[in-house]
């Protein structure tokens, strides 16, 4: 069952005596940001290990050309929380982006994920088209990930020793990926991260941040992480959504990096060659030159790209 979350669109006025709150909805809508009357909103998924925040440099050159945009955080990543980890499927995460983006009054967007997040958007266009409604979705952008089943994390719940189960139990409570500081935040994640100071290290200040009075907040949660490489990335969920996507009336556009940072086989089953083949429609595009994050090593490519699918037809 879905849960939305809801929005509150107006503050009351009080607090001064002899002011009168008007309490009556107002039968205006207010134009904003991600409510735009001449273009269709885009919608930003971030991949594993990742945020909402991946999308800054994209999210401020679309404001800059006055096009509406949203990036969410998946359950269990960024700012979100993981809710009940028996509830977290590739369905699920899908219909979280589903929810969020109607709950912000969007009808007409252009969808992207990134990595494990095109897994997460395939679902999503294909629930939403199957609907049998107006999409919601009018293109959907693959950015670098094939519909190959990975393997399943390793070693499995089950099978960690006791230290290691409660530190991960740790990470799926609401304040668990808060600490005391960075040293305390560093040291818990290292253990998921194969001991790696200088990655780990990396994060400082980025995905690991300060909070106001001193606390330290970690977009990474390794809880999450294990979760959405069995039931998303290890799952025959992409192909599904894959083909369903065939016989919908949605613009497919599947953009992958260059031969040394992709993620994705070109050839075999699952890879970019047998996509193209199941769904013929397709659109490919490959960034020769670019990082598995194409929106980040190709900048200015990947946003020429963008502004092409958004400014086309529905």
């Amino acid at each position: 069952m879905r849960r939305v979350a809801a929005l509150f669109g107006a503050a009351a006025v009080g607090g001064a005596a002899g002011l009168v709150t008007n309490k009556t909805p107002s039968p205006v809508v207010l134009a904003s940001n991600v409510l735009s009357p001449h273009r269709p909103t885009t919608v930003l998924v971030h991949g594993l290990d990742s945020s909402k925040e991946t999308w800054n440099g994209v999210l401020a050159q679309l404001a800059t050309a006055g096009y509406p945009a949203i990036a969410l955080d998946l359950r269990g990543h960024g700012e979100s929380p993981l809710g009940d980890p028996k509830g977290f499927t590739a369905q699920q995460l899908a219909e979280d982006v589903i929810d969020a983006v109607r709950a912000h009054g969007v009808d007409d967007c252009v969808l992207i994920g990134h990595s494990m997040g095109g897994r997460v958007a395939m679902q999503a266009a294909a629930i939403d088209g199957a609907a049998g409604n107006r999409p919601l979705f009018r293109s959907v952008i693959i950015e670098d990930m094939d519909i190959r089943p990975r393997a399943l994390a390793s070693p499995p719940d089950d099978a960690l020793p006791p230290s290691s189960a409660a530190e991960l139990l740790r990470f799926t409570s609401s304040g668990g990926r808060r600490f005391v500081d960075w040293p305390s935040a560093r040291d818990a994640l290292l253990r998921w991260y194969n001991g790696d100071v200088a990655r780990v290290e990396s994060w400082k200040r980025s995905r690991v941040r300060p909070l106001p009075g001193g606390d330290w907040w970690s977009d990474l949660n390794p809880a999450a992480q294990r979760l959405a490489r069995d039931k998303v990335l290890a799952s025959e969920d992409g192909a599904s959504s894959w083909d369903t996507l065939a016989s919908l009336p949605v613009k497919v556009h599947l953009w992958y990096a260059g031969a040394e940072d992709t993620v994705c086989e070109l050839k075999g089953k699952g890879g970019i060659e047998d996509m193209a083949r199941r769904v013929p429609t397709a659109q490919l595009r490959h960034f020769a030159e670019a990082g598995h994050s194409i929106h980040n090593s190709a900048r200015t490519e990947f946003m020429e790209a963008l502004f092409e699918v958004v400014d086309s037809p529905r």
